[in-house]
């Protein structure tokens, strides 16, 4: 046995000397300490439950620990399997991914049965107030919708506000064109129509001659007008039922004022297209909307299935060849080719969608799949388009009216920072978010203070979970690295005093890592106090910036060029912050103009030049939203059969008093 070992290092010995000296320069490089490892040491032991998620796979935020990294047994930090330097100072559990199956606002029957009571003497209004003491009524409205209705009505002696001498109004003939092109503006046009109505086209001969239908038609039409309202002005969706993650109280227009509006204007459909958003956004959305609209389909669009990969027949592989070699991309054996093999993905013709991949900046996996697919038919489908389109002029209308001459925009699906001053951008930079599963949340506020030099105050979970294991076998450590530790009593203590194999939830142990180069928050953080914690700050780990998609964090936002920022809303000039920074002491200074920050999340949005560019939906939001518009339309497209339509027109049976 001796002999044995004695040859085993012997052999590793002779390994050693024989190995060449780029070799080692390699292993030399790969050991290089990150900042993680810096701050723990060398060979720090992921936890048990990490080493499960190794052994699973999943998801890489799944995968790696609560803070951003995932530590493997010989000290690496690894993601996307690749070395990287991270730490997350940020604390925060998340929702998950946060998005709710959405379910449209209850409505209630419009009636009053009080209004039997009620005498009135001219026939339309008879009409009107037979139809909303009616509790059959095909008419509904929401709560907010329906008592302001039934009180308009009852004020105005249920007057008619559509009709005029048992006609459609030209007002009402124009309110119905305007609600029949709410696709214009991104929304459902079925959600507006009238109960009474099977369709748009010809509202006055489909209740001709019909009282009740046409009082029905002038109540429904009331409520569509204000529905609409409601949704031009401050979304068709309410925010917080698509999202946990969504902090956003639209600014709806005022009902009860918008009605006196629509009764008494001889103008209402302009009044209802100036509450649309005047954001330039929305503008150009509405443009690409409409040329979308009227793009004709690509004749030589390439058919979309499922994958294919190597070693599989397709009928759609014979076109792949035709149009690979019309881009130049030609496989090795394209003479060889006979009818037998020309539908089956072989190796050759895999070597050249590799390489035309690769060409095209997508994912090199030979497969003909639907990156490929989007690729070969120049982009995504005028459908996909057409739905972030939407998705996207939903969410403008969530935005403040006011969003300030001078506003802090962080688009988190862009991954990117502007401050925007009389509507350009002044100033802008690549900024890292939160993880899908500890997302950043959208709301806005308003920025107050630039400390630079800050502390960091470890949270609790941090401690427990990251650090504790290494401190119970180096209880020194965090002395040796400048950390500050204060006991339960609030004294500050060493780290080689405190037990910590007895320490845990509730123990009172706090730690603070002073102001540096190395401090986890960097050399500069911006508060704007809100519920959610959240901030901006700068990181002593830059690398992740290189990254196309930086969801990183926990939900708090890494600005890249954090001097820059800081310059920009303080209105300093470069000397003054450096000079701030480098002081080394901790200082608070409070931002001297108001500037509203508003934290959005937008997968399509115009550049500088007003061209829209399109960005991943990294947290689902797109699909939720999606969901919901198709199953809203789904219940309004069912509610408009002929059928529902002739038992509304005649459900009524009432007599005038």
């Amino acid at each position: 046995m001796n002999r044995l070992i004695l040859f085993s290092i012997s052999i590793a010995a002779a390994l050693a000397v024989a190995m060449p000296a780029a070799d080692a320069e390699i292993i030399k490089k790969r050991k290089r300490a990150s900042f993680f490892e810096t701050l723990f040491g060398g060979n720090f032991e992921g936890n048990s439950r990490d080493r499960k998620f190794r052994r699973s796979g999943g998801a890489w935020w799944e995968r790696d620990n609560d803070y951003g990294v995932r530590i493997l047994e010989d000290g690496s930090l690894f993601r996307n399997g690749r070395a990287i330097a991270d730490i997350d100072p940020e604390e925060g559990s998340g929702y998950g991914m946060g998005n709710l199956n959405y379910s449209l606002p209850k409505t209630a029957a419009l009636f009053d049965s009080s209004f039997s009571t009620l005498s009135t003497v001219e026939t339309a209004p008879s009409f009107i107030r037979l139809v909303l003491s009616d509790k059959e009524t095909p008419v509904r409205a929401t709560e907010a919708v329906r008592k302001v209705v039934l009180d308009h009505y009852k004020d105005t002696g249920f007057q008619p506000l559509w009709t005029v001498d048992g006609k459609l109004s030209a007002r009402a003939e124009a309110l119905l064109q305007l609600l029949s092109k709410a696709g214009e503006e991104g929304l459902n046009p079925d959600r507006y129509l009238p109960a009474v109505l099977s369709s748009y086209l010809d509202p006055a001969g489909q209740v001709a001659s019909d009282g009740i239908a046409l009082a029905q038609l002038d109540v429904g039409l009331t409520v569509a007008a204000l529905d609409y309202v409601r949704h031009i002005s401050g979304g068709a969706f309410e925010p917080e039922r698509l999202s946990r993650y969504h902090d956003v109280k639209p600014d709806y227009a005022d009902p009860t004022t918008a009605l006196k509006v629509l009764a008494y204007s001889p103008f209402p459909v302009e009044y209802l297209k100036g509450l649309a958003p005047t954001h330039p956004a929305y503008g150009a959305f509405k443009t690409a909307l409409a040329e979308l609209a009227v793009k004709a389909s690509d004749a030589k669009s390439f058919p979309g299935g499922k994958r294919i990969k190597l070693g599989q027949k397709d009928v759609r592989i014979r076109e792949l060849r035709t149009r690979l070699k019309a881009e130049g991309f030609v496989p090795a054996n394209v003479t060889e080719i006979d009818e037998k093999t020309i539908e089956t993905l072989d190796k050759p013709l895999a070597k050249v969608l590799k390489a035309y991949q690769k060409s095209k900046g997508i994912s090199q996996t030979g497969n003909l799949d639907q990156s490929t697919v989007r690729v070969l038919n120049g982009g995504d489908s005028p459908d996909v388009l057409r739905e972030k389109l939407i998705a996207n002029m939903e969410r403008i209308r969530w935005l403040p009216k006011n969003m300030g001459r001078r506003h802090v925009l962080v688009n988190q699906a862009s991954f990117t920072v502007n401050v925007m001053e009389n509507g350009k951008s002044t100033w802008k930079s690549k900024v890292i978010v939160g993880k899908p599963n500890t997302q950043t949340a959208v709301f806005s506020d308003e920025m107050e203070t630039v400390v630079f030099n800050p502390t960091w105050g470890m949270p609790q979970s941090i401690l427990l979970n990251e650090y504790l294991p290494k401190l119970r076998y180096d209880p020194s450590y965090l002395d040796r690295r400048g950390f500050h530790v204060v006991n339960a009593r609030g004294k500050r203590v060493s780290s080689s005093d405190i037990d910590w194999y007895s320490v845990g939830k509730g123990s009172g142990i706090g730690v603070v890592q002073p102001a540096g180069g190395a401090n986890a928050l960097g050399e500069i953080k911006f508060l704007f106090p809100n519920s959610h914690s959240i901030y901006m700050h700068d990181t002593p780990n830059r690398e992740l910036f290189a990254e196309t998609q930086r969801s990183f964090s926990h939900g708090c936002v890494r600005v890249e060029n954090p001097r820059e920022f800081a310059q920009v809303l303080l209105r300093w000039d470069a000397a003054a912050v450096d000079k701030k920074v480098e002081a080394g002491n901790t200082q608070s200074v409070k931002v001297p103009d108001p500037i509203k920050v508003h934290l959005t999340y937008f997968t399509a949005w115009p550049d500088d030049s007003g061209k829209i560019r399109y960005f991943s939906d990294i947290y689902g939001r797109d699909d939720g939203l999606g969901r919901a518009l198709k199953s809203t339309a789904e219940v309004f497209g069912r509610k408009h059969t002929p059928k529902l339509v002739q038992n509304a027109a005649s459900a009524p049976e009432v007599k005038i008093d």
